[in-house]
Parts: structure tokens; sequence; C-alpha cells
């Protein structure tokens, strides 16, 4: 049987159809995990945390507006981290060095507020040009391919890519002091 693309099983997903769900899940499932297994180093943890983002697609399937599935489900995985960070520190701020470094796995993370990591991103990200931002924002966001984006944007590759270049630049010298932690957002 010829592989349905992920256009193709979103729709038959809004319309409850059980085996587009199987086919998402047994194609996504190994990436998921490996995203959420990365931060969390414990397979428990991160086999709950996929486990919630593919439940929360199937009950969510009618409200949702996907239409980078993979992109989508990448992103929801790295919130679904944090949550599940969350819950197991509940009376424990991600500042607490001991338990948050063990969970997080990145260098220093204990001394960051990631809200306000996230919203400093966010800040700087809207600073860029508008066709810079743009095509940041498909390919880190969307996970869009350079060519993707091109077409979308009505723009040649080399364009993109230079576009996605003075993001980064921008974004490195602007964040220097935190963009080693940045790679949990790209």
């Amino acid at each position: 049987m010829e592989e349905q693309s992920d256009i193709a099983l979103l729709q038959r997903l809004r319309q409850s159809d059980e085996s587009a769900y199987t086919e998402i899940f047994h194609r996504y499932w190994e990436k998921l995990y490996a995203i959420a297994y990365n931060r969390l180093r414990t397979r428990a943890a991160a086999e709950d945390v996929v486990q919630e983002v593919l439940a929360s697609l199937w009950v969510r399937k009618a409200e949702l507006d996907i239409r980078h599935l993979s992109g989508y489900l990448a992103t929801a995985t790295r919130y679904a981290v944090f949550r599940q960070i969350s819950r197991l520190l509940p009376d424990h701020p991600l500042d607490t060095p001991d338990v948050a470094q063990q969970l997080v796995q990145t260098p220093d993370m204990d001394h960051l507020d990631y809200c306000r990591l996230q919203e400093r991103l966010g800040q700087e990200i809207a600073q860029l040009p508008e066709k810079c931002r743009l095509v940041f924002l498909y390919s880190r966001r969307d996970q869009y391919s350079n060519k993707e984006i091109a077409a979308a944007l009505q723009l040649s590759e080399k364009t993109v890519e230079a576009h996605l270049t003075k993001a980064l630049k921008h974004l490195r010298v602007r964040l220097k002091d935190v963009y080693p932690y940045l790679s949990f957002f790209f």
C-alpha cells in the first residue's frame, strides 16, 4: 500500500478515521520520543510526553488547523516536555539547580527562566524585517524546507537561505548571552 501524505492523513483524522490516527502514531512515534528523551533522559517520562501529544491530537482533531504535521508534533512535544518538568517539580522552580539540571540536560539551564527566555526570543524575532521573520518562522517553527518556503513566499531558494542566515546572525548577536540554550526552541 502506498504511503499517504500527511495532508491526506490529517483530512482523514478530522473525520475520526482511526486508521489515519494509527498511521500518524506509527509514523511519528520514534521522532517524538527522541525529542522528549533528549531532554528528559528517562524512558518513562519521554513515553508519557509522546502519549500526551498524540492523545491530544486525537482529542482535538476537529479544532486543530495543522498545515505541517511534523512541525506541529515536534513543537507540541517540546512544550509537553516543559509541562512534564513542571509536573515533576511542582514545588521547585526551574532555578533549583540539582533537579532541573538533571531534567533539562543543558548546562546552566537551571539559572534560566524558560518563560523569560521564550519572551526574549519572541521579541528579537519580532524585530527582524518582515520577510526575514516569515522565512525564519516557516523554517524553525513550522519546519518547512527552504524549497517550501521559497514557493510559499515566492522567493528564490538563495533568498530564503540569505534571510535565514541574516535571522540567525541577528539572534546570535542579540542573544549571545543565552544563545546556547536556544537550540531547544529550534
